[in-house]
Formats: C-alpha cells, structure tokens, sequence
C-alpha cells in the first residue's frame, strides 16, 4: 500500500474511533492528557484541559477530578488561596458521590493547614481531613488524609498524636503513597518531642523500607545532622578543609547566606550589590540586583526573600516597597527607605524591620500595613537586623544592639528568647530542622542552643575569626562566612 494511502487510512481510523467514544472516554482522555501536560510541566495546557472537562462535559465521572487538578494549580502554582478553595468546595457541593470528593476535603485541609496560624485554624484543617475517613473509608485517599492529620497535631505541638497517627499510615497502609513520608514525619516528631536517638531509627526504617522513595534521600540527611548533634558525647563540628567557593568579589562585604531548598547557596554582596546562587558545583547562576543588600530568608514555600534598604523581593518577580499610614491627617504616607530585614509568615504576612522607626512593621499579603509586630501594646524599641522563619512556622528574630534572640508565634506571642548573657556581637542565626539556634557572633565563635534556650555547643577554630553571616545545609552543616579572610567556611 502507498505511503500516502496507508496515511489517509490511519487518519479515517482514528477519527472514527474517536467519533464513537462516549462523552466519558472523551473527558477521560482529555483529563488524562492534562495530567500528562503537568508531569512535563506544560502547566498551562493542562489547565485548559481540566477546564475542558468541566465546561463541555459537565455530566460526566471527571468533572469533580477535573476540579481537584484546577484547584491544585491555584493552590500551588498560582498562589491563589480563594479560587483553590472555590474549586475544592465545588466539588464536596456539586460532586458529594464522586470518587474525588475524599481528595477535595483532602486539599480543603491543606489549604486551611497551610495558612493556619491559631488554634481554632489547625482544628478546622483537622475536621477537614477527618471527613476523609469518616464518609469515604475505603477511598485511598485515607492514607494521606491521616498523614496529614498528624501533620497538623505536629504544628500544633502534639508530637505524640503526630507520631500514633503517622505510625498507623506506615504499618497499616504500607503500600500507600503517603506511607514513606509517614515513617519520616515520625522522625521528624520525635526529633522535635526530645529523642534524636529515637528519631535517627525512624529515619533509618525510612530508608530501609523506603529506599526508592522520595523520603530516603531526606531521612539520610536528617540521621547525619542528628547523629552530629547527639551522637557522641558531645556535638561535635569539624572545619572541612576541602569546601571552597572561587566566588570573586561577590566574597567582599558579605551581607547574608542562604541556602535554598534546591541546595543552592544564596550570598547577598555589599559589594557586588546583588544576591547570587551558587550551585552544589560551585558554578554561579542568575541572581539579584539592590542598591543595599540587607538581608536573605525563605518563604514557607521555600522561595527567597530578598531585602535590601528600599524593597523587598519575594520570589523571581516580586518586588515591593512599603509605606506606612501618616503621622498626621491630611498627611501623605511615608515610605520605608530604610530596611534591615524581612520574612513572609506562614499566614501570608510580610514582617518588615525598619531603621528609622526601630520597630518591626507588619503587612497583609496584599501589601497594606497592618501595624507593627508583634502589637500596638508592645512599645519596645527594636533594630532587628535578622528574621527567618523555623520549619514549624515560628518566626525568628535578632535584634543586635539588644544582643537578644526571639521566637514568636504569629500572634506575637515569645515562646523563648536567648541573650543577652553569653552574646558578645551577635551577627546572624540560623535554626536547624529541630528548632536549635545558631547565633555567628563576630567575638565568639558560633554559639549553639536548643530548643529551650540552653547552650548546646560553641564551633570555633583559627580560621573562623570574625563570623559574620550565617546559615545551615539540609545535612546540617553549617556554612559562615568569616568577614576578615572574606570567605565562607563550613563545619560538619
């Protein structure tokens, strides 16, 4: 047969297949391909597809999972916390029946969880995930939905519900997808209830029944860092004399360190008035450009937050600067020219510490002022030249002529502050997975506390001599950069 006929031939076939699928083999296929579309990261074809499914096939079985992958794009690659949760709330409306309503309550809990800042809040995601169970108890959506319960009791401090819950994902669903990250959240409790030796064994199952998953790489991590902090007789931290960085003049007037969750090494440069990443390799990518570089955080969805003395920049593209209301009516506002530092709260706020006024300034997400942090009662002056978050959502802080470190939640409530006893000329903190605190202090070395505030270890050595920058890899070793020999050392 010729070529062209045999071509033509093909073609009449799969039109006529296709003209005899039914409307749910249509909007099936066309779900399917936009799953395919995001697992090659051609998210915006997969949206059109997903909106396909809902407005041309309205009555057919993917309409509700149509609305989960909609409300997943909202939630995760927009940043679009209302329109998610219109998407998810739709379909335990419209589609109560249908097989993705378990994973809508699912996502409605995450939601609510990922944002949560009081108590009220951590319980409505609990609720949230509870009905998982409670209406649709052979769904397998109730592996991840008791996970994520026991993510929430984690947040809220109640590491032994955190523990049982996840404990049952792994041994009762083992097959699951959510049962490798389970085996490491209880880790992950108990190395924050207290018990690294525990924790290192939870890792390590985590890694000897999960080797392939996502997890194990994780859990490796985690063991080496605890293993540095507790398992000898004392910490113990090591100069590695073979870590070097050929950076050039992005080494001078070093400012802050970071490292991102990609691994990359984040440097913010007085000198070349930029933040650049640095790779595992050693090789330079595109970074930030300001006037006056101040400081360096993440966000809780481990974007960089990048303040210098006039704006702050969350993420790739944006930029903001601040004002605050006027002093006097019929006043125009003010602006904040003089900035030392920002963080994004787990709430979506953006704390800003601010020179002139010495006093930490509070925006909502969309950027209008809130007032000061950690409230109009608090009249205490404050130069809080670091802020950062720890991986439980508390909001770190040092104020250095106060020579005082803080932890806060976002209701500005302290849960622990360190110094100003022990503290010479703190410069920088940093907080590992388990909620200790490295202070770089350029008289004393690098000062170590736990979580309740009490000295854990102190790393120094001839060439850490003025330690003025600061920040910890997913290992847990600590990089700082030393402003005399104008390099960035690492102990492990």
């Amino acid at each position: 047969m010729h070529a062209s006929l045999r071509l033509a031939v093909l073609v009449a076939v799969a039109a006529t297949a296709a003209a005899q699928e039914t409307a749910d083999q249509q909007a099936r296929r066309l779900l399917e391909d936009g799953r395919n579309y995001l697992a090659q990261g051609k998210q915006k074809q997969a949206l059109e597809n997903f909106n396909i499914v809902v407005t041309s096939f309205p009555s057919t079985d993917s309409v509700g999972l149509a609305l989960i992958e909609i409300g997943r794009y909202h939630m995760e690659v927009e940043g679009d916390a209302q329109k998610a949760r219109d998407a998810f709330e739709q379909v335990t409306k419209q589609q109560a029946r249908s097989e993705a309503a378990p994973g809508a309550y699912y996502y409605l809990g995450l939601l609510t969880l990922r944002r949560a800042t009081t108590a009220p809040e951590i319980e409505d995601a609990l609720a949230q995930f509870a009905r998982v169970e409670t209406l649709y108890p052979r769904s397998p959506w109730v592996p991840r939905a008791i996970a994520a319960q026991g993510l929430a009791h984690r947040r809220a401090g109640r590491y032994l519900e955190a523990i049982d819950l996840n404990r049952r994902v792994s041994l009762e669903y083992p097959a699951s997808d959510a049962a490798a990250g389970a085996q490491y959240e209880i880790g992950s409790a108990l190395a924050l209830q207290g018990q690294p030796r525990l924790a290192m064994e939870e890792f390590q199952q985590v890694r000897n029944r999960f080797p392939n998953s996502q997890w194990a790489e994780p859990a490796l991590q985690r063991i080496t860092a605890l293993y540095r902090l507790f398992g000898g007789a004392k910490p113990a931290f090591a100069l590695d004399a073979a870590f070097a960085l050929g950076a050039g003049d992005v080494l001078k007037d070093v400012r802050a360190l970071l490292v991102a969750p990609s691994g990359a090494l984040w440097i913010a440069s007085d000198k070349t008035r930029s933040a650049i990443p640095i790779d595992p390799s050693g090789k330079p990518g595109a970074g930030f450009t300001a006037e006056d570089p101040r400081s360096l955080a993440l966000t809780p969805a481990g974007d960089v937050v990048f303040a210098s003395r006039t704006a702050v920049r969350i993420g790739a593209k944006d930029v903001r600067s601040f004002t605050t209301l006027p002093e006097k009516p019929g006043a125009a506002t003010k602006p904040v020219d003089k900035i030392l530092a920002a963080v994004v709260t787990l709430g979506g706020a953006v704390l800003v510490s601010d020179e002139e006024r010495e006093a930490i300034l509070r925006y909502d997400r969309d950027g209008d002022y809130q007032g000061t942090f950690p409230g109009a009662r608090d009249t205490a002056k404050r130069k809080v030249t670091r802020m950062l978050l720890d991986g439980e959502g508390a909001i770190v802080t040092l104020d250095r002529d106060e020579r005082t470190v803080r932890v806060w939640d976002e209701t500005g409530r302290v849960l622990r502050s360190v110094g100003p006893t022990g503290f010479k000329r703190p410069a920088d903190v940093a907080v590992d997975a388990f909620r200790n605190l490295y202070v770089a202090d350029e008289e004393a070395g690098v000062l170590v506390f736990n979580p309740q505030g009490q000295p854990l270890a102190t790393i120094a050595s001839p060439e850490l001599r003025k330690p003025r920058a600061i920040t910890l890899d997913a290992t847990g070793a600590v990089l700082v950069y030393d402003d005399r020999a104008q390099r960035v050392l690492r102990y492990r």
